[in-house]
């Protein structure tokens, strides 16, 4: 006897994690219609998943458009807090010397997830949610991660999905792979308009014997990129191996 109602749950399920993903991508919000093209859901099943998710503040409706809520952010660090109660110290110290917006991601299949962040107190500044996913190959610290694995396994994590995000983002394998290659001779990944027009970032993997995948970086506007990136590197590395030292068996 086939259970009906465990295969309805499976379906809420899927489609809630559809309707989050959507949004994720979205910092700056989706509106109804947006969002339903988005999933390809019809809207008599977005809407009341909308009204759930608001309810446990996992999504905000506000002026026509849909955000995640805060709800989810906090379900994030509570997810790691173990490595993040570790590395924190190390984040603000690389916050201090830089200036700039700092963030540890973990890597997730096709996307970087922002788990933890510090968030630049300069007027003019890169500020993400907490849970942001950003693409692996347009992100420096999505990057970072990739050049750790073998050019096969990159192929099978990107699967031919790409999306271009600009003009600068990566949409073939020749071009991603000369990255790649660069990254594992220099040690950290750099993005350089590739996620994002008017931003740029430093990333570094964190090696070490964990079951998850975690990297570093540093966001900026691209204004200030070219002038201080030697000193943002620096800074990082140096943040990279205290982390690493930090978390040693």
């Amino acid at each position: 006897m086939i259970d009906k109602s465990r295969d309805n749950q499976g379906q809420v399920i899927s489609n809630t994690a559809a309707i989050l993903t959507a949004l994720q991508h979205h910092p700056a919000g989706l509106s109804m219609d947006e969002l339903i093209r988005r999933t390809e859901l019809p809207r008599s099943t977005v809407e009341p998943l909308l009204s759930s998710l608001e309810r446990e503040a996992f999504i905000i409706h506000s002026h026509n458009h849909i955000y995640l809520g805060p709800a989810l952010s906090q379900l994030t660090r509570v997810a790691h807090a173990e490595i993040i109660s570790v590395v924190r110290t190390h984040l603000n110290t690389l916050a201090n010397k830089t200036g700039e917006t700092v963030e540890l991601c973990i890597f997730r299949g096709q996307h970087s997830l922002s788990v933890d962040h510090i968030i630049s107190q300069q007027e003019l500044r890169v500020a993400s949610p907490l849970g942001k996913a950003f693409s692996v190959y347009t992100s420096a610290h999505g990057k970072a991660v990739l050049a750790s694995l073998s050019n096969d396994e990159v192929k099978a994590i990107i699967d031919d999905k790409w999306i271009q995000q600009t003009e600068a983002s990566h949409i073939s394998y020749d071009t991603l792979f000369q990255d790649l290659d660069l990254i594992r001779k220099n040690g950290w990944a750099v993005d350089i308009e590739e996620h994002a027009e008017g931003i740029c970032a430093v990333g570094v993997a964190i090696n070490a014997e964990m079951t998850d995948h975690y990297s570093i970086a540093v966001s900026l506007p691209t204004i200030r990129f070219n002038r201080n990136m030697s000193k943002v590197t620096s800074a990082l590395l140096a943040c990279k191996a205290e982390v690493e030292e930090s978390i040693k068996p």
